[in-house]
């Protein structure tokens, strides 16, 4: 019989090979990654989430995030810059919102839940520095690959960072199962 942790690890990170849409993601890599390096990093905004955390000892101010789905109406003007990006999300059935998200150094985004039960969250890794960063998920850290989906459930505490000296930047695309 699993522990309530190990049950919580099982639940936490998802096989993203349970997903038909991985593939398609990541065969992709190389035409977003292009994508993403012709935005300026100006381009990126202070993420909505990220404002207010400082008191608690998180650094969230160099979360950055550049919509391409979801309730920003510069969406559609962000699509049209990242055409083969938004066309690969598009593959995503059930998508809830999906854009870039970068950390600049010393980001460290504080243990949360995400508040949408039933939720999963898809990052493909895109920039990925050496050093000190990761993704908790539940008792579960992972390490971001370059151009290789990793899935987990929103609802469960997880949290992100990023100690390198370099921005990490990932494509999330938020979905229903």
């Amino acid at each position: 019989m699993q522990d309530s942790s190990e049950a919580n690890t099982a639940r936490a990170f998802r096989d993203p090979r349970q997903f038909a849409f991985v593939p398609v993601l990541e065969a992709e890599f190389e035409a977003i990654l292009a994508e993403l390096g012709a935005l300026e990093r100006e381009s990126f905004e202070a993420s909505p989430d990220s404002l207010s955390i400082a008191a608690r000892g998180y650094d969230e101010r160099g979360w950055r995030a550049y919509a391409l789905f979801g309730a920003d109406p510069r969406c559609a003007a962000h699509r049209a810059r990242c055409p083969r990006t938004a066309r690969a999300c598009a593959a995503v059935p059930r998508m809830v919102n999906a854009g870039f998200s970068m950390f600049w150094p010393g980001t460290q985004l504080y243990p949360h839940r995400g508040e949408l039960a039933g939720i999963l969250r898809c990052h493909l890794p895109l920039i990925v520095p050496q050093g000190d960063l990761g993704l908790r998920s539940g008792a579960d850290t992972r390490v971001w690959k370059p151009g290789k989906c990793l899935i987990f459930d929103d609802t469960i505490e997880h949290e992100a960072w990023n100690r390198t000296d370099s921005d990490r930047v990932v494509l999330i695309v938020t979905f229903e199962p």
